[in-house]
Formats: C-alpha cells, structure tokens, sequence
C-alpha cells in the first residue's frame, strides 16, 4: 500500500494533510502583489507549508484511505502509523522520504525534519463559478437582432418633402360605449336600492281572509298587526240594525278619527270592504258590513285572527 502517493491526494483535495510522528503539509495562499517596476498585480501563489510540532489528529486521513482501498479505517490506520515509524527511521539514517509530486521529506540535526517542495509543483486555487450564454442561444439572440435590422427600412425624407403633424385622435366609440357601460352600473345601483327601500315598506307577506254571509263571498287581503291598533271596548250605546237585517263587525276601535280614517285606508288599499262608523263623538270604529249568517261566532273568530290579534272583535246592530 503506497501510503505516500496517498498523502499527496489527500493534500490536493483537502489542502490539509496530517502524518502521525511526522507533523502535517498545509497549502497556503500567498496573495498577490502589485509590481510598481512592471506596473502589474502579480496572480496569487499557493505555496506547501511543513509544520513539525502538533497537529489536527483526525481519522479524516484514514477514512480517505480505507475508501480507497476497500478496507476498515483501523487497518488503513494501522498502514498510516507503520508508514510514519519507517519514514522517521529512514530521515534518522540520512534517507530521503518523497511524497510523489508534492516534494520530499529530508533530516537535519536533533531528529529535526525539514520539507523541501517539489519546483514543478503548480497549485491554482479553486476557480468561482459564473453563467455565460451556450454558443447557440448567442447565436441565436444574434440572428434575431440581425433580422429585425435587416426588415427594417429607414427612408430620408426629401429636400422639397412637406411633412405634415396630424393631431392625436379621438377613438369616440370607445368613449361613447364606456359612457354607456358606466349609465346602466349607475342605474342598476339605482334600481336595487329604490327596490330594497320599497321591499321595507311593503309587508313581507299577505293573506287572504275570506268573509261568507248568505248573499255573496267578499275576498279580504290579510295585513299585519299596525302599531296604532287600540283594543276596541264593547260600545255603550248600540245602533240600530238596517231595515234588509244586516249588522256591522267592529274590527278595531279608535280614539280619534284620524287615526280611524288612516287605518280604513289602508284597509281599502289592500282590497276589505270596510268603513268608518262613529256612534258619539269619542269613539271611532273600523268596521266591516256583513248581511246577517247563522254561526257568527266562526265568522268574529276568523275576522279577529286576520285583522286584530289579542284585541276585541264583536257585532253591533
């Protein structure tokens, strides 16, 4: 096993390389220099630097040969300390130990060992990397430009030649259309909130109420409970019943015929047959004319669901 050929491998891939009882190799870099007589910045020098005494301990070294050999670390750690053992052994005796292509290792006094660097050794440092075009995507960008030059035509224009300003111009179909556009966005906003005010006003839901006496079927549209429904009170004073029997239902009583004639309205508008009956001058009653039917009680309790919840609907005749 060439231990020695392997020391100068794992100096060039780590620039560091340690030998046990020898001491270790360093690649050093030497930074460049301006030369002031040729007025030129000298490139940077890597050099090999031997230090005897101490030492990065590490099994790095032996990993390095026990890959490359296919054998444990202990063993390629064995090869390193037998190597090192000769190598100092023959330095004692006047020997040489070269490292192929990295230099030789050579005694002196005192078991002092010195390191002498290969001349021809030649070490660059690690490149950076940078991005350049392939040669077909430069050929190509070259080609495009090329032909935009070349379908491009410039004409002089002549010595007697009027050339003439033309105003910028006005595209009013797009002005035109966008005006139109922006009209129905405004009137559509303006319909959906006349709607939805609208939906407030009107009541969620109606009914019908159906009122049946002997003669005919009148079609009564439910509404809901007003805020100024007042509780209707049996009247004092009855009136007098018509001459063809028929009688009126008290739907809701009124203490003022404001109020009164406003609830009868709105009735109306929503299509009841009813009136506004005033016995006295305090009180002032909403009430339905009906011809005379056998079961009123049905009728009065149907009437009081459809127009006066929780309030009072009785017969005057």
């Amino acid at each position: 096993m060439d231990i020695a050929n392997y020391v100068g491998l794992f100096l060039l891939k780590n620039e560091y390389c340690f030998m046990p009882g020898i001491g270790s190799l360093q690649i050093e870099k030497r930074p460049s220099v301006y030369d002031k007589e040729t007025q030129k910045m000298t490139a940077p020098v890597y050099e090999v630097k031997y230090r005897q005494a101490g030492g990065s301990i590490d099994d790095s070294f032996a990993n390095f040969i026990a890959n490359n050999e296919r054998i444990s670390i202990a063993h390629a750690a064995n090869h390193l300390k037998d190597f090192c053992a000769r190598a100092r052994m023959d330095l004692r005796e006047g020997r040489e130990v070269i490292i192929p292509g990295i230099g030789k290792f050579t005694g002196g006094a005192n078991e002092s060992i010195h390191f002498v660097t290969d001349p021809q050794l030649q070490i660059e440092g690690k490149a950076i990397p940078f991005f350049r075009n392939s040669p077909a995507v430069t050929q190509k960008k070259e080609e495009a430009i090329s032909n935009i030059i070349e379908r491009t035509t410039i004409r002089e224009p002549k010595a007697d030649e009027e050339i003439e300003y033309k105003a910028p111009s006005v595209n009013w179909g797009k002005i035109i259309a966008l005006i139109v556009i922006l009209l129905a966005v405004v009137g559509g906003i303006a319909y959906l909130i006349i709607y939805l005010n609208k939906n407030k006003e009107t009541p969620v839901s109606q009914q019908e109420a159906s009122a049946t006496n002997d003669t005919a079927t009148a079609a009564v549209t439910t509404t809901p409970p007003v805020s100024d429904t007042a509780t209707p009170t049996t009247p004092t004073t009855a009136p007098v019943a018509s001459a063809d029997g028929s009688y009126k239902v008290v739907l809701q009583q009124y203490p003022t015929r404001d109020k009164a004639e406003s609830r009868v309205a709105k009735l109306k508008s929503y299509g009841n047959s009813v009136e506004l009956y005033a016995p006295d001058s305090a009180s002032f009653y909403v009430v339905m004319p009906v011809n005379g039917i056998a079961d009123t009680t049905k009728l009065i309790d149907s009437l009081r669901r459809q127009f006066n919840p929780g309030g009072k609907v009785f017969i005057v005749h």
